[in-house]
């Protein structure tokens, strides 16, 4: 355990390591306030409900799953652990946690794109020449405290006038950034080159897209849940109730598009009182979806 930990430590860079700190010193800064911890408290208790919980497991399980699978390619082994568990705790719940996004048409295409554009190569040769540990530290809250008036200037047209500039200060930083890292490849080649960083590239792309299934499917179990949770408000007979869920599943399979589209419709439409009821709404309704 201890050597996986050094491992993880040795696998993340300066930039990574003056996040955590600032982070480690914003949980002990909430701690010694009352106000704050209480907050803070409320937090812990809200993600790790039951049910986020068994969702956090469902992950798990599937991303060692995905493991195997590309083990048994031959294209992970035990070196890569470190960067498994590093976009598990990172990216992986930033893509949980952005599955609203999962109700779009065009999700599958647009999550696929998104992994192999031109700006995630860009993303990792950035990120893979950071500055010392302490100008790192430094940095992390300027780029913070700008992000932040960047994003309440977009929010609120009081402030609009500092959009530009914020935007021409991020495009200039981008560019430095670039040109240095590109310095570091081109004054050490050999480093840059190597199996290594190939995988420390290719592997959290990988796990993104084979990620973006589960994605989906947690959100059409929510969408599920909440058109469930809905029937049962103007479905009084239980074996109705059973039924409509039932023909629900049987219609909609895995469209989370006809899901909130069939929820919309009987929301406004229907109070089923019998079988035959459902089955006429099921009808009309799939009827609908073939025009």
């Amino acid at each position: 355990m201890t050597q996986i930990l050094v491992d993880i430590l040795l696998a993340i860079n300066n930039r990574e390591r003056a996040i955590i700190l600032w982070l480690f010193i914003l949980v002990v800064f909430a701690l010694f306030n009352k106000k704050i911890r209480e907050s803070f408290t409320h937090l812990i208790k809200a993600f790790f409900q039951k049910k986020l919980v068994q969702i956090y497991l469902a992950m798990s399980l599937y991303i060692v799953g995905i493991t195997l699978l590309i083990a048994i390619t031959g294209f992970w082994n035990a070196n890569n652990l470190p960067t498994t568990l590093k976009w598990s705790l990172v990216v992986a719940f930033v893509m949980l946690f952005k599955l609203e996004k999962a109700n779009e048409t065009d999700y599958f295409e647009n999550s696929f794109k998104d992994n192999l554009k031109v700006l995630v190569i860009v993303e990792f040769i950035i990120n893979l020449y950071v500055f010392n540990f302490w100008v790192e530290v430094f940095l992390f809250p300027i780029m913070v405290l700008l992000s932040s008036i960047l994003a309440f200037s977009e929010t609120d047209k009081q402030y609009e006038i500092l959009k530009k500039p914020l935007n021409s200060i991020f495009i200039a930083i981008g560019i430095f950034l670039i040109i240095f890292a590109g310095y570091k490849i081109s004054s050490n080649l050999s480093k840059f080159a190597t199996i290594n960083n190939l995988e420390d590239f290719y592997l959290p792309i990988v796990y993104s897209i084979t990620f973006i299934p589960f994605v989906y499917l947690v959100a059409l179990y929510s969408n599920y849940e909440t058109v469930f949770i809905r029937l049962g408000f103007f479905v009084e007979e239980k074996t109705v109730l059973r039924y409509a869920k039932l023909k629900t599943i049987c219609a909609v399979k895995f469209s989370i598009k006809n899901l909130n589209n069939w929820s919309q419709y009987i929301n406004s439409n229907w109070r089923f009182k019998s079988k035959q009821e459902v089955d006429d709404a099921i009808l009309v309704f799939t009827k609908s979806l073939k025009k």
